[in-house]
């Protein structure tokens, strides 16, 4: 196999992808760090109109109990962000920590999120505290949510039209107008399979049928990629598996980490290297330098957000011990003391930010 070249640098101010009469852009922002995979465009759209049954609590149609969004009580100050990893249904860690932020009704102004942490924090957005709980107590192990059987027939571990349009209009009601109506900026990260590089979505992209989020949820080989605004998009956790570097990239001073390994943990290489050539080299060479590179980029963000903690510029919200949880694990009987710890170590983490920055009670 011919060794898989970086995707050539960035030119200009801003990369953009071609208007239509659909979408249109604003200037997009890149980090000042010159390092290939610091280098993140943002991709903006102006605020979508929801539909009439999303703007109103339906009664009596869900098969699980319906949870109202409520508003936060106290936003963090401006230039505070919140830094989201994935990590698949051992992600539920951080649906626990974002609903102890939702006990406490705080909201941060900037949060940034890949993979299964862009979908968790759909119901910390729209204020649906015990929402992602019952996803694991009620959904994870059913076999439409996650299965051989769906990569079979559907080509994807995971069934996300089942996840993202079944689900929310039959199971577990979602509060579209909290979520539209709380003010944060909230940034998807997905992989442009063709660049090699990520792409972010801004929350006015994401409803109604959330399919950045789906695409940065989307993990190779287990999953298709995802066609999306002219883009072949998939997992965003590939290159920006915490993405701190684009929080500084966007000025923030104050960064709340979540992630879902422990301190002992470091990335290796991986073994897949021969399959992922062997079924995404010839369309997109760039993926695959990506895949290469993800275990350096999961490392090197790690050491630079537990740099910001010792210099006292982020807050680290992770497992005490190893999870020895696989990323597609459905067994909630495992999930649920995982959604627990998390759901601790965030009112603590709340202890802290009360004191940091001086919030009321």
């Amino acid at each position: 196999m011919p060794p898989v070249a970086p995707p050539p640098p960035l030119q200009g101010p801003a990369i953009r992808p071609q208007q239509s009469p659909q979408n249109s852009y604003l200037p997009v922002q890149h980090s000042p760090i010159q390092h290939p995979l610091a280098q993140h465009p943002s991709v903006q759209h102006p605020p979508v109109q929801l539909p009439q049954e999303m703007q109103a609590v339906p009664q009596g149609q869900y098969k699980l109990p319906v949870i109202p969004g409520v508003a936060p009580r106290i936003y963090l100050p401006q230039r505070t962000s919140l830094v989201v990893e994935g990590g698949g249904t051992r992600g539920f860690y951080g649906a626990g920590v974002l609903d102890a932020f939702m006990d406490a009704g705080l909201m941060f102004p900037y949060i940034a999120a890949v993979s299964a942490g862009a979908a968790n924090v759909l119901s910390y957005v729209s204020g649906q505290r015990g929402r992602n709980r019952l996803v694991v107590e009620h959904m994870v192990n059913d076999p439409r949510y996650m299965s051989m059987r769906n990569l079979v027939q559907k080509r994807s571990y995971f069934d996300f039209d089942f996840i993202f349009k079944t689900v929310p209009k039959e199971y577990l009601y979602f509060d579209h107008q909290n979520f539209a109506r709380t003010q944060t900026r909230l940034l998807t990260g997905v992989l442009d399979c063709r660049k090699g590089r990520t792409i972010w979505y801004d929350k006015a992209w994401l409803e109604p049928d959330f399919i950045p989020t789906i695409a940065s949820c989307s993990i190779p080989l287990l999953s298709q990629v995802v066609r999306y605004d002219e883009r072949d998009l998939l997992d965003g956790g590939i290159l920006d598996p915490i993405p701190i570097e684009k929080s500084i990239a966007d000025k923030n001073h104050f960064h709340v980490v979540i992630l879902t390994q422990d301190a002992g943990y470091h990335k290796t290489a991986t073994k897949m290297s021969p399959l992922f050539m062997m079924v995404y080299h010839r369309r997109f060479p760039h993926l695959c330098w990506a895949l290469e590179e993800r275990h350096n980029a999961y490392n090197r963000q790690v050491a630079r957000a537990e740099q910001l903690e010792r210099e006292g510029r982020a807050l680290l919200i992770r497992p005490s011990e190893p999870l020895n949880i696989s990323r597609t694990e459905s067994n909630p009987q495992k999930l649920l003391p995982l959604y627990d710890q998390g759901h601790a170590d965030g009112a603590a983490a709340v202890v802290k930010l009360r004191q940091l920055f001086r919030l009321p009670y």
